[in-house]
């Protein structure tokens, strides 16, 4: 049980400090001015009806949106259908925390079954499971980015 409540604590203090101070979000929804709100320079993925890219801004009009990635893409308002702000960092310290976690819930349930673990302490079991498990989670979470935030959605 002390193991359980050490790595809860550490999960807690991973996931807080994996998260990076970036300015708050505008509210989602389908307001255009949300987009235009957004400084140069920000990390954005854009899903229009006919793909979907990661670009950094760089700038927003009325009808239109430029961004850069290795060269300056222009999007019409009209096929744009979300934009979002990416999270990875967030996402890949909430990755690491539910990976940890489920990695030592099955050490832990592992060693109550009385699986014969003569040489190895449950604490070592808890590292040596949970571990790889944090790191695919984290691989997950960075790569699938799900605690991004909408800041605009097509009406």
């Amino acid at each position: 049980m002390r193991v359980l409540l050490h790595a809860l604590a550490l999960i807690t203090a991973l996931s807080a400090s994996a998260q990076q101070p970036v300015p708050a979000p505008p509210p989602a929804g389908s307001n255009w001015q949300n987009v235009q709100a957004l400084p140069a320079g920000t990390s954005i993925p854009v899903n229009t009806k006919s793909r979907s890219l990661v670009c950094d801004l760089e700038h927003v009009d009325a009808d239109t949106l430029t961004c850069t990635q290795r060269k300056d893409v222009v999007f019409q308002r009209a096929e744009i259908k979300t934009i979002k702000l990416a999270r990875r960092s967030r996402s890949t310290g909430v990755g690491v925390a539910i990976g940890a976690a489920t990695g030592i819930v099955i050490a832990e349930a592992a060693y109550n079954k009385n699986w014969t673990f003569s040489i190895i302490s449950r604490g070592s079991i808890a590292a040596i499971v949970g571990v790889p498990f944090a790191a695919i989670g984290g691989i997950v979470g960075h790569q699938t980015d799900f605690t991004s935030s909408t800041v605009y959605r097509a009406p």
